[in-house]
């Protein structure tokens, strides 16, 4: 009775302080979790920020004028911008499917929806469209911490980094938040937060070990509370029991040791299953457990490992394994269920027992493969990327193997050379090239490599082919169009012959124009010495007529002014008064000659005087009277009263009244200009005076 008392006793004591060790771990996972679902709270609020700012950058740039197409979708943040109508329009399906997204973003009042693994954001930057932008999440959440998962939910999950978390299952994303365990102790938590306008809520999954510095603090606190109740009872216990003879222990033998397979499996990180469809039954070690995500190893029903494989790859796997046969194998790699295919592994296999995957027992191992995976999925990406700038490319592109047969073309490779309908792949290098040349006109060798032909098309066009040997020792063969350079190397080359052509004209007219510059000069030479000689003889002829002439006007002057008494008959004084008329008009017209010899040798001056017009006006009217007079004409001069002084030569004056045909406009340019500036002043006085030609039987001009 004693005995059970003290077992009571030390299991109560045990118990509650189990019950209180429970509490306090209670307490801190529930305190653990709502931390967590916090900084789910805050990575949405990110997300939106991100977004905002994303959009201000985007309406700032459409506000300065730039397009849509125009704006670089990196400067946001983003893969790709492009409007919901042309989404719609696109004929690429991915497109097509971010415009369906999109409109049910619209629907909902969202703003971000989830497709293919990529966020599709709805900006708005006008009010007369919607932009949709395509962008990949960590760039939208950033400053993550490495030592968590962060799960996108939705119709088509993302899980971002994190791959050594242990991931959680469907049934605790659904719940929001909680624990996830396995049977090495390994423990990760998860806590959820819908993301403001958005259709799916964030996840954060980090490690949360049971065996912690401080729970092991914790647990040594209890075990030492326990240890003294435990020691008093084990030694009352003890007591009690000295009086009992021994018994003698019995060694139970303990469990063999792993195989040496088992443990090269679990360093490699190789796990190993087994599976059986008739049965239903199945069996997993602790690595396979890890892998398919469970929580323990051991046995299991084959519906429960295939629940931990993706949902999409269940159907594929099964294939693979009711096709093999006794003594071959299989190879698949599947997506898990719980990491929702962001984690990948690679199971290999054999049918063991039975004939038929329905009938037997299927036995292999399982490792992770998620990097390998990854990488060829980039592979293919880039791959794909590469193939699809290849084909927009609007020059021709061609790949050839080894044997020179083709394997991949562009578009512009079979429409710049008109070879559509003999592209094939396998077509021979020699095939296509014999087709080709029925489109070529011209075929020229360049000096830039052996590899590189110049192809005149008979559209006109002028294509530069390069071939070049790959690395495999395939062929590739590029075109390029250069028709623009060559018709400028053509007009180039036209334009040099015209420019020797021109070369040659100009030395011979240079050659021409020496000779009639001698000839000029020699010419010139000949008028100088001309008017030299003119200069002499109106110099000679000024003086021999001069000299005769004083004395005739001198002495006609003293006959008309009658110096030494009357002359008689008074038509004696009308002869000396003609004769003096005469002889002074006489040397007028020498000093005009003598004048205009100095006019041409820029010699001439002029003495201007204030003088009254009248004047030089009325000499010479006197002097043509006697002429016109001849001719039946009167002339008759008026001239206002109030007629002002001028400032001019009197002489000048006279000369340009007398003789009308002698004007500025037969002298040298240089003598014109100066008599024009000179005489300009005259023109209004002159204007004024008026002189009236009358011819007797006609009206008055």
């Amino acid at each position: 009775m004693l005995r059970t008392v003290l077992v009571t006793t030390l299991f109560f004591v045990a118990v509650s302080l189990g019950l209180i060790a429970w509490n306090t771990q209670h307490a801190r996972d529930s305190d653990e979790l709502r931390l967590l679902q916090r900084d789910a709270l805050i990575a949405g609020q990110q997300l939106n920020a991100a977004a905002n700012r994303a959009e201000k950058a985007l309406d700032a740039k459409l506000e300065a004028g730039a397009s849509l197409s125009a704006v670089p979708a990196s400067s946001i943040g983003a893969e790709r911008l492009l409007t919901l109508s042309q989404a719609a329009r696109s004929e690429d399906a991915e497109n097509q499917k971010s415009a369906e997204l999109a409109r049910t973003l619209i629907e909902n009042g969202q703003r971000f929806g989830i497709h293919d693994g990529e966020l599709v954001i709805l900006l708005s930057a006008s009010s007369d469209r919607t932009v949709i932008a395509r962008a990949l999440p960590e760039k939208w959440l950033p400053n993550l911490p490495t030592f968590q998962r962060v799960i996108l939910t939705g119709e088509a999950p993302v899980a971002l980094g994190g791959r050594a978390i242990l991931p959680p299952s469907d049934a605790l994303i659904e719940r929001g938040k909680g624990f996830s365990y396995t049977r090495t102790l390994q423990r990760s938590a998860t806590a959820c937060s819908p993301v403001p306008n958005a259709g799916f809520s964030i996840c954060l999954n980090r490690a949360s070990p049971l065996l912690t510095l401080e729970n092991g603090v914790q647990l040594l606190l209890f075990l030492l509370l326990l240890a003294a109740p435990s020691l008093i009872v084990f030694g009352l216990y003890s007591n009690l029991a000295a009086s009992q003879p021994d018994a003698t222990p019995v060694r139970r033998p303990q469990k063999q040791e792993a195989s040496f397979v088992g443990k090269a499996a679990r360093s490699g990180g190789v796990g190993v299953w087994e599976m059986s469809f008739h049965t239903d039954a199945g069996r997993v070690d602790d690595e396979a457990a890890r892998l398919f995500g469970l929580q323990f190893s051991g046995e299991f029903t084959a519906s429960d490992i295939l629940a931990k494989i993706y949902d999409k790859h269940v159907d594929a796997l099964r294939a693979a394994m009711e096709t093999v046969r006794p003594g071959q194998s299989f190879a698949l790699a599947v997506g898990t269920a719980a990491s929702r295919a962001d984690l990948w592994i690679e199971l290999r296999g054999s049918l063991v027992a039975g004939e038929t995957a329905q009938t037997g027992t299927f036995s292999g191992v399982v490792f992770d493969v998620t990097d390998s995976v990854r990488e060829r999925e980039r592979q293919k990406s880039s791959e794909t990327r590469l193939r699809k700038a290849i084909e927009t490319f609007p020059c021709p592109f061609a790949l050839w193997d080894s044997k020179k047969r083709l394997t991949f073309w562009n578009k512009a490779f079979g429409e710049v050379f008109g070879i559509d309908d003999v592209l094939r792949a396998g077509a021979s290098h020699e095939t296509v090239t014999l087709a080709r040349s029925g489109n070529v006109l011209t075929e020229r060798a360049t000096e830039d490599s052996t590899n590189t032909v110049l192809l005149g098309l008979r559209t006109g066009q002028w294509i530069k082919v390069v071939e070049q040997r790959t690395a495999a020792g395939g062929l590739i063969t590029f075109g390029l169009d250069v028709t623009q350079d060559v018709k400028s190397e053509e007009e180039l080359t036209r334009q040099k012959k015209k420019l020797h052509a021109a070369i040659q004209d100009l030395a011979r007219s240079e050659g021409h124009n020496a000779e009639l510059a001698r000839k000029y000069n020699e010419e010139k030479a000949k008028a100088e010495r001309s008017a030299d000689s003119k200069s002499a003889f109106l110099a000679n002829m000024s003086h021999e007529l001069r000299t005769p002439l004083n004395a005739i006007n001198g002495f006609s002057e003293i006959l008309v002014n009658e110096m030494y008494g009357p002359l008689g008959d008074k038509r004696y004084l009308g002869y000396a008064h003609d004769i003096l008329t005469s002889g002074q008009h006489l040397l007028d017209m020498i000093n005009d000659i003598l004048d205009i010899a100095k006019i041409e040798a820029g010699k001439m001056t002029i003495d201007p005087k204030p003088i009254d017009l009248v004047d030089p006006v009325d000499a010479a009217v006197r002097m043509i009277r006697r002429k016109a007079e001849d001719k039946g004409i009167a002339l008759n001069l008026q001239a206002p009263d109030d007629l002002p002084e001028v400032d001019a030569d009197h002489r000048a004056v006279r000369q340009m009244i007398r003789s009308p045909a002698w004007a500025p406009m037969r002298l040298v340019p240089s003598a014109r200009r100066s008599c024009s500036r000179g005489l300009a002043p005259l023109g209004k006085p002159l204007s004024q005076v008026l002189i009236f030609l009358w011819k007797p039987g006609t009206q008055t001009k």
